[in-house]
């Protein structure tokens, strides 16, 4: 039987069994972008009830558990979406928005437990709102609002730079507090540096 041949009925049962399975799939990717939010909440909880501390505990042991989850979902999803077929616009600006959100609730906590400097949170919540209004520019043009290379760069350093700091008081006693000021600067100057690309392709006329 040709599919000109089967029933309307049948037809339409296949093609509402393809929206929810893709439907379905759209939601799971989704819910592993955003699962990072709840996770850095958990993560700055406690760390602040922990407080900066210079020995190995199981305390210490759960803050990494957490972080490398909420890392690794930022490299899971967009897998998970191609896999899926579940690719979509709406996934490429969700991604940055848990991206900016988590790490900004991660480094807020850094900069309250004393462990990096308070300008790089001031200076991540900058940066996010000009890639923000960057995106909304290029939406308006009709354009791709997914990362640019420069935003992975900029999640890369983020990254690395929170696992530093969270380690920071142990190897404190080696290198001083100049370790924490040279990773804050480093994680701040490259965050500052990725909103090029995305304003550019903003401020393009093409």
């Amino acid at each position: 039987m040709t599919n000109d041949e089967i029933p309307n009925d049948e037809k339409k049962s296949e093609i509402r069994m393809k929206k929810a399975g893709c439907s379905s799939n759209f939601l799971l990717v989704q819910a592993v972008t955003l699962v990072r939010i709840p996770l850095c909440i958990v993560f700055a909880a406690l760390l602040l009830s922990r407080g900066p501390q210079a020995e190995l505990s199981p305390t210490l042991f759960l803050l990494l558990g957490l972080l490398i989850v909420a890392e690794l979902t930022d490299f899971f999803d967009g897998w998970l979406a191609r896999k899926l077929d579940a690719v979509s616009e709406t996934g490429a600006m969700l991604d940055p928005f848990s991206d900016s959100i988590s790490r900004l609730i991660v480094y807020w906590g850094f900069a309250v437990a004393g462990l990096i400097l308070p300008v790089v949170p001031l200076g991540m919540a900058v940066r996010d709102i000009t890639v923000a209004y960057c995106r909304i520019m290029l939406a308006q043009k009709g354009r791709s609002v997914a990362a640019q290379w420069s935003g992975k760069a900029k999640a890369w350093v983020q990254g690395l730079g929170a696992f530093a700091a969270l380690l920071a008081p142990i190897y404190w006693e080696t290198t001083g507090k100049g370790a924490m000021i040279a990773i804050s600067w480093i994680v701040l100057l490259l965050t500052l540096a990725s909103i090029g690309p995305y304003a550019r392709a903003a401020l393009n006329n093409e």
